[in-house]
C-alpha cells in the first residue's frame, strides 16, 4: 500500500500562497519547454541503444529494474526521479535516435526506464501495461489517447505519467503541460474567494453510477503543507448528470476560471515532441493537454503511454481520495471492464 493511502483526506481550507520550490514553476519564468529540457549525453545516448537492443523481443511484463541496471541508466534516472519528485515535476528526455529501432524495441526501453520510476500500471480493459497513443477507428469507449481530438488540460489517474515518440503526426499533436501549482497561486493572488469550492470540489463519475465517489474530490488539496492538484472536468459533469445534483455555481465560476488559466502562455510550456523524444511528469504536479492532429495513412501518429505507481515510500503526500482513484481504476481494468467511458451528450460546462 502507498503510504499516501494512509493520509487522511485533505483539509477544505485554502492555502492562500503556495508556491514550494520549483514545482509552481511558469513557462515564463523557466524559457518555455526548453526549461523541460534534458538533451542526453553521448555516453547516456549509447547505453540506452544498448538496452533496448538487449531486450529486443522480451515480454514487457518480464522486463523489471533490474534490467536496466547500467550505471549510466541507473544515474540517469535518478535524476528524472529527483526532477519529478523533488523539482519541477516533468522532464523531457530529448535526443535519442530510434530510428533503427523497432517501435516493439522502443516501447521495451520506454518501459525499462519507467522501472525506475514506480510500477506499471494496466492502461484499459485490454489490460495493456504500455498504452499506444494512437488514432483507432476500433474506440468504442472513445478514449481521448486514441482520437484525433483536442485534449484540454488535465490529470489522469496515477502519480508518475509518461509519453514517448516513435512517429509525429503530419501535421498537429503538440503536447502541454502547465504547472498546477502555478494555477493555484495565480487563483490566490487574484479571485481567492474561489479557491474554497476547488479544496471542497464535487464527486466524480468515470464510467458508470457503480463508479461514483463516495465523497467530493477536490481539484486542490494540502497535506502536510504540501499542495497538489488533480483535474478533470469531465468526471463532475458526469456526476451532476447520473445523479441530477448541480454543481455550485461558485465551482463553475472556479474551473472556468482554473481552466482560463492552464491556456495561458506564460503558465503553460507547449512543444511537439520528436521521434525518440519521452516525457515524464507527476500527474498530481502538472496538467497535460494535446492539440488535435493529422495523419497520412502511409504515416500515423504514434506515442506510448506508461501510467506508474510511485513505489512506497516515495509518494507525494496527497488525499486519500487522489490515490483511490488510481487504484479504483487499477481493479477495474484488472476484470476486463473499462474504466472511463466519454459520453458527452447532456453534459453542461
Amino acid at each position: 500500500m502507498s503510504a499516501a493511502l494512509s493520509l487522511a483526506s485533505a483539509s477544505h481550507h485554502p492555502i492562500r500562497s503556495r508556491r514550494v520550490g520549483a514545482a509552481g514553476w511558469t513557462s515564463a519564468e523557466v524559457g518555455g519547454a526548453e526549461g523541460l529540457i534534458h538533451r542526453i549525453s553521448g555516453e547516456q545516448h549509447a547505453a540506452l541503444l544498448r538496452l533496448a537492443r538487449s531486450l529486443s523481443g522480451r515480454p514487457v511484463e518480464s522486463i523489471g529494474r533490474a534490467d536496466a541496471a547500467d550505471p549510466v541508466i541507473v544515474a540517469l534516472m535518478d535524476a528524472m526521479r529527483f526532477e519529478i519528485m523533488r523539482g519541477k515535476g516533468a522532464m523531457v528526455l530529448s535526443g535519442l535516435d530510434a530510428s533503427e529501432l523497432s517501435d516493439e524495441d522502443f516501447a521495451r526501453l520506454f518501459w525499462a526506464l519507467g522501472t525506475h520510476l514506480g510500477i506499471g500500471a494496466v492502461q484499459s480493459s485490454k489490460r495493456d501495461l504500455i498504452g499506444r497513443v494512437e488514432k483507432r477507428e476500433d474506440n468504442p469507449e472513445q478514449r481521448g489517447y486514441q482520437l484525433d481530438i483536442e485534449l484540454g488540460s488535465h490529470c489522469d489517474f496515477h502519480e508518475i505519467l509518461a509519453l514517448a515518440c516513435y512517429r509525429n503526426a503530419d501535421s498537429g499533436g503538440e503536447s502541454g503541460l502547465v504547472s498546477g501549482l502555478a494555477v493555484h497561486d495565480e487563483i490566490a493572488a487574484t479571485r481567492p474567494d474561489l479557491l474554497e469550492a476547488l479544496y471542497r470540489g464535487f464527486p466524480h463519475l468515470c464510467a458508470t453510477i457503480d463508479d461514483l465517489s463516495e465523497a467530493d474530490v477536490p481539484v486542490f488539496c494540502d497535506v502536510d503543507g504540501v499542495v497538489s492538484c488533480f483535474y478533470h472536468r469531465l468526471f463532475y459533469l458526469n456526476a451532476a448528470r447520473e445523479t441530477g445534483v448541480a454543481m455550485p455555481a461558485l465551482l463553475v465560476e472556479a474551473l472556468e476560471l482554473f481552466e482560463t488559466l492552464t491556456r495561458r502562455a506564460d503558465l503553460r510550456a507547449t512543444f511537439l515532441l520528436q521521434p525518440g523524444e519521452m516525457v515524464f511528469w507527476h500527474n498530481f504536479v502538472n496538467l497535460h493537454s494535446r492539440n488535435s492532429f493529422v495523419d497520412r495513412p502511409e504515416h500515423r501518429r504514434l506515442l506510448f503511454r506508461l501510467w506508474l505507481h510511485a513505489r512506497d515510500g516515495e509518494g507525494r503526500p496527497m488525499a486519500r481520495d487522489f490515490v483511490e482513484r488510481a487504484r479504483a481504476m487499477d481493479r477495474v481494468h484488472e476484470q476486463g471492464r473499462p474504466g472511463i467511458i466519454y459520453r458527452l451528450e447532456g453534459l453542461q460546462r
